[in-house]
C-alpha cells in the first residue's frame, strides 16, 4: 500500500488508535481498505446492512435520519479525523443513519468481523470506544431535549450559537445553508428563514446570502435558552 504512510499518520490522530505503536497502526490499516466517495454521494444508507467501521481521512460527512413522511434530520456534520460507524460496526446490525458526503470524500473502512478481530487484537480500542459511545449517548439524549422542550426559535438559535463558535466566528452559508440548518434543527427551511429574518430586524444577528455574523450574543442566548 503506497498509502501507508499517510494512513498511519492520520489514523494515529483517532483517539482509539493513538497510543498504538507504528507496526500496530500498519496491521490495522492493512485489514481494511480506502474507500473515494463524492459530493452529495451516499457513503451508505440507514437500515441497510452493516458497511463497517469508517475513519474520514478528508472531506467531510454528514450523519443522517429519515422520518416517517420523508423529512430529514442531520444528527451530526463530521471533519477528519474520526471515526464513525461504530455502532453498526460493533454489533454487526442495520447502519443505524445515512451517511452523506458534504464534499469530496476519501475514507478508511474495516469490515465489520474484520474490526472484532483488531478488538481482540488490541484491547484498548474497545475500551476507547465505551468513552466515545457514552459522549455521543448524552449528545442524542442533549438532542432528544431539544425537540421536545425547545421551540424552533429556540433550537435555530441554539444551533447558530454552536456553528458561529460562541457567538466569535462569521458562519458561512455556503456550508450551511437553510435546507442543512433546517434539517439540523428538525424544522423547514421557509421556518428557518423566517426567524432569521426576525433575528436581523431584532439586530441581533446580521445576515446576507454569504454569511451570518452574530451582533448579540447574549440576547441569542436568551432566545436558546441557555443559562451560562
Amino acid at each position: 500500500m503506497e498509502m501507508i504512510p499517510h494512513l498511519s499518520e492520520n489514523l494515529h490522530k483517532v483517539k482509539q488508535f493513538e497510543d498504538l505503536a507504528y507496526d500496530d497502526i500498519v496491521t490495522i490499516i492493512k485489514a481494511g481498505d480506502v474507500l473515494r466517495f463524492h459530493k452529495d454521494e451516499a457513503i451508505f444508507r440507514e437500515d441497510e446492512p452493516c458497511a463497517g467501521m469508517f475513519v474520514l481521512i478528508q472531506g467531510e460527512v454528514h450523519l443522517l435520519k429519515s422520518g416517517p413522511e420523508g423529512q430529514v434530520s442531520i444528527l451530526n456534520a463530521l471533519s477528519p479525523v474520526i471515526m464513525f460507524n461504530e455502532v453498526a460496526a460493533l454489533d454487526g446490525g442495520a447502519n443505524p443513519v445515512t451517511c452523506l458526503a458534504n464534499t469530496e470524500v476519501t475514507t478508511w473502512r474495516v469490515h465489520h468481523q474484520k474490526f472484532h478481530d483488531l478488538m481482540k487484537q488490541f484491547p484498548q480500542i474497545g475500551f476507547s470506544l465505551l468513552n466515545i459511545l457514552a459522549r455521543r449517548n448524552r449528545l442524542l439524549i442533549a438532542h432528544f431535549d431539544d425537540l421536545s422542550f425547545r421551540s424552533v426559535q429556540a433550537r435555530l438559535a441554539k444551533h447558530l450559537i454552536e456553528l458561529s463558535d460562541q457567538g466569535t466566528r462569521v458562519i458561512d452559508r455556503t456550508r450551511f445553508p437553510n435546507r442543512l440548518m433546517a434539517a439540523r434543527v428538525v424544522t423547514t427551511p421557509e421556518a428557518v428563514s423566517r426567524t432569521l429574518k426576525f433575528l436581523k430586524v431584532e439586530a441581533i444577528i446580521a445576515s446576507t446570502r454569504a454569511r451570518i455574523t452574530i451582533l448579540d450574543f447574549e440576547r441569542l442566548l436568551t432566545l436558546a435558552q441557555i443559562d451560562l
